[in-house]
């Protein structure tokens, strides 16, 4: 056949083939769209605008026609729309009515201000589930331009009452039902067609006062936001300013504010903005998108979505009972409606399993992933467009389902039950029973190479990784623990103790009045100066032996178990020589010139602060409310003294140092002073609490600051002798002049949990959050000694203690940084300079930065 018959044959069969119909578009002005000062209509020449619509080419301007939206009318003939024009009540299936919408493909109404009737509700709703589109758009609640009493968002919900299109529109008494704001919160699916269609990507939406909509997917499933408020996930249900959706065959597409589709040009006397084409938005590209995408499909859609399943592919390994994320992508040449996920353990020949049906097609699905174990599973996701069209995707390979192993066994003599490799799924809770035959006992239980005792039970909670557990039997039996005390002192119960065979046996240690323990041997080997100890699970003979010493003369340590320890100064006046009497001056003691070691070694002192010394003369001064250190010297590092707070730890555990430094002026110069913080439990050893350490600050410079809180050592834990070396000397560098002093204020030193009230011993560290802001009531009460102020704070922070008189007025105050947990302070019953408070009705108040307490409290004589 020649080349010449070929063409003459194809120009034949071009002219015998008809031209696509083109859609055919309504707007709607029979609901007063022109009422007030609005104008949303075309043109207005009605129903046909003129000039002709074969008049309008690609470089056409908006202005060919009249009308706030003419714009969007002109955009549409560009892409081969006709458009006109509806004037009288909208009908469906009325063929004596020449704009019956069975003659269109897309209607829109924007803005109606007066109610549709039962008949022409009826209408649109047949129109759309039957094939039509639908783009609506409303205004703000209020937005009634003809005093009617209903307003754009009222006659929307009014159409469509039960949700059947899946919307809400804002009315009074609403969330944001009259907004403005430029939104960039634009559903980024790639394949949503109205905010990435053939007109471009929709990037910003202005508003100039309109309301919002709230989905609801549990009624239409296939409703979408388009875009949300700025700030709000899109996953929400609310603060929608754009939504889509599909009603039977036919979908719909709302806007609510009319701001973003008026052109900005109207017949003379209407008020209008040119959201259109608004700088910063894209509001134009939004309702070109939706008019095309909400237009009917000529011919229908025969086109299946295409999907694939990106997560599990295959080869992975998800425990039962674990939290796993199923993911896909889902395309459409129209548009995905939804998604059904189903799950195979055949390696895909049946997927009998559905795990969810109607979902939007988000992307994703969380699944909880069922206790059936097995290797060959896979996830089939399939699509649904709007014209009832479906496509699968599935896992490319075979994923396993299985548990985490719990391996459990048992020595000679005893059993553990169940045993061997334990299956169990993630998150759940296991439990073992361990059982000894007769004559033997529970030796010990190792769970993942850990003892956890010679228990007869155990459970493993919240599973999430492989364990072992494993239990050693012995026979019964006794044994014997020879206790023994020193001079001073008793230990309870002593002699030779017999204990049964894996019993426990506890000690008590007590020291005569003037003495304190100050070491425990436990087989030998010291165990601190403890004042009880527990021996468990005891399979062998033991020892246990304690030795007491006298405290040092005058000095009374601070008993932490009483409460954490504050001291503010205020009585620091009243102090006398060798801190020998005054309030709070007994629990600190005096260094002597002693030790050969080099400055700064905090063994090193060259000056005795035994006295209170006044001017300049190096020693500890009384400053105002606080302490102060001085080491003289011209000679860098060469003189130091230093001061000793004694705390007992006695049944609880270490905790923190907290305090206040500031400089004082002295005299004249710049040289250099050093403030450094020593431990001891002996009085003999010293280690630097570097953490703590104030170190080179200048005379006549002013300096101050905080420190703390800074963890004590884990040696002063359960320990009687425990004592904190506040040690200055003389720093380096500076040329001329006097040393600098430096103060001591607000020297706090905790616990590491409770302390106080029945609260537990031996190192128990209870959570902060057991504890809520409590004000306990004070301990006695009425008294007329020293009195027990009990309070628990949720979290480590500052507290203020005050006691005030019935006029309000502070009598006594005590304040400082505590750990998380109960706490109590003591209160000798006096005021800060020391006078012993009258007889009568006081108020204890605590403030702390969670609030405050207030509890009464009766003085006696």
């Amino acid at each position: 056949m020649s080349r010449r018959f070929l063409l003459a044959l194809l120009v034949l069969l071009l002219a015998a083939t008809p031209a696509a119909a083109a859609k055919k578009a309504l707007f709607d002005n029979a609901h007063a769209e022109t009422a007030g000062n609005a104008d949303w209509v075309i043109d207005n020449d009605q129903p046909i605008p003129v000039p002709a619509q074969s008049g309008i080419t690609a470089g056409t301007s908006e202005t060919f026609w009249t009308g706030a939206v003419s714009a969007w009318g002109v955009a549409l003939v560009k892409r081969g729309y006709t458009v006109e024009t509806n004037t009288a009540a909208i009908t469906y299936g009325n063929g004596s009515n020449p704009r019956d919408l069975t003659n269109y493909d897309v209607l829109v109404i924007d803005e109606p201000n007066t109610l549709f009737t039962s008949a022409e509700a009826a209408a649109i709703l047949s129109f759309v589930q039957n094939g039509g589109g639908l783009v609506g758009v409303s205004d703000h609640s209020g937005s009634d331009r003809n005093n009617d009493g209903a307003d754009s968002p009222i006659i929307w919900n009014a159409l469509d009452p039960t949700h059947l299109l899946g919307l809400h529109f804002g009315v009074s008494g609403d969330a944001n039902n009259n907004i403005s704001q430029t939104s960039t919160n634009v559903n980024a699916l790639g394949t949503d067609a109205v905010t990435r269609g053939p007109v471009g990507n929709v990037t910003g939406f202005a508003f100039h006062n309109g309301t919002t909509m709230t989905l609801f997917p549990s009624v239409n499933a296939t409703v979408r936001g388009e875009v949300w408020m700025n700030g709000l996930s899109q996953s929400s249900l609310t603060g929608v300013m754009a939504a889509s959706a599909s009603y039977g065959a036919g979908k719909v597409v709302f806007a609510t504010d009319s701001s973003p589709a008026d052109d900005g040009t109207a017949s003379s006397g209407n008020t209008v903005f040119n959201g259109w084409g608004e700088a910063g938005a894209t509001d134009s590209t939004l309702f070109m998108n939706a008019t095309l995408w909400a237009t009917r499909s000529s011919g229908g859609d025969v086109t299946p979505p295409t999907v694939s399943v990106t997560s599990p592919t295959g080869g992975q390994t998800w425990k039962a009972g674990s939290s796993q994320t199923i993911t896909w992508t889902a395309t459409d040449n129209v548009g995905v409606t939804t998604v059904d996920i189903a799950w195979s353990t055949d390696g895909g020949a049946s997927y009998p399993n559905t795990l969810a049906s109607g979902l939007s097609n988000s992307g994703s699905f969380g699944w909880t992933v069922p206790n059936t174990p097995g290797t060959t599973n896979r996830i089939r996701v399939t699509a649904h467009d709007a014209a009832g069209n479906s496509g699968s995707g599935a896992s490319a390979a075979n994923f396993t389902i299985d548990r985490w192993t719990i391996t459990a066994s048992a020595s000679a003599n005893g059993s553990i039950s169940p045993s061997g490799a334990v299956a169990v799924a993630q998150g759940a809770n296991q439990g073992f029973t361990i059982t000894a035959n007769s004559g033997f006992h529970v030796a010990d239980v190792l769970v993942d190479g850990g003892s956890v005792g010679a228990v007869t039970s155990f459970t493993f909670t919240n599973v999430t990784a492989n364990h072992t557990i494993a239990a050693s039997f012995a026979v019964n039996g006794t044994f014997t623990i020879t206790a023994s005390a020193g001079a001073n002192g008793s230990i309870s119960p002593s002699g030779a103790v017999v204990v049964a065979s894996g019993g426990s046996q506890t000690f008590t240690m007590t020291a005569n009045s003037g003495f304190h323990v100050s070491g425990v041997l436990v087989d030998g080997g010291s165990v601190g100066a403890v004042t009880t100890y527990t021996f468990t699970n005891v399979l062998a003979n033991h020892t246990i032996a304690a030795s007491f010493a006298a405290n040092a003369g005058g000095i009374t340590p601070w008993p932490l178990a009483s409460g954490n320890y504050l001291e503010n100064f205020s009585d620091i006046a009243n102090w006398t020589n060798n801190f020998a009497s005054g309030i709070g001056a007994n629990t600190y003691g005096s260094v002597p010139v002693e030790g050969s070691g080099t400055i700064p070694d905090g063994f090193h002192t060259t000056t005795s602060t035994a006295t209170f010394v006044t001017g300049t003369t190096g020693g500890v001064q009384k400053g105002t409310g606080a302490i102060v250190l001085l080491s003289t010297g011209t000679t860098d590092n060469t003189t130091a003294d230093a001061i000793d707070l004694f705390l007992d730890y006695t049944g609880v555990t270490t905790g923190t140092l907290s305090f206040d430094w500031a400089t004082v002026f002295n005299s004249t110069g710049d040289r250099k002073g050093s403030l450094r913080i020593y431990t001891s439990t002996n009085g003999a050893t010293f280690t630097e609490l570097t953490g703590a350490d104030v170190l080179n600050f200048t005379n006549n410079v002013a300096g101050s600051g905080h420190i703390g809180p800074v963890s004590l050592p884990a040696g002063f834990t359960h320990s009687a002798t425990a004592r904190i070396r506040f040690y200055y000397h003389n720093g380096t560098g500076g040329t001329t002049g006097s040393r600098p002093k430096v103060s001591i204020d607000n020297v706090s030193a905790t616990t590491a949990g409770p302390t106080a009230f029945g609260i537990p011993r031996g190192g128990d560290v209870v959570p902060a959050a057991t504890y809520p802001l409590d004000w306990s009531r004070p301990v006695p009460n009425p008294g007329a000694g020293a009195m027990l102020l009990g309070f628990s704070l949720p979290a480590a922070g500052h507290a203020r203690i005050e006691v005030l008189d019935l006029t309000g007025r502070r009598v006594w105050m005590s304040e400082g940084e505590f750990a998380a947990g109960l706490h109590s302070v003591r209160w000798d019953g006096q005021m800060a300079h020391g006078t012993t408070v009258p007889a009568g009705m006081y108020f204890a108040r605590l403030s702390t930065r969670w609030g405050a307490r207030m509890e009464r409290l009766v003085r006696t004589q």
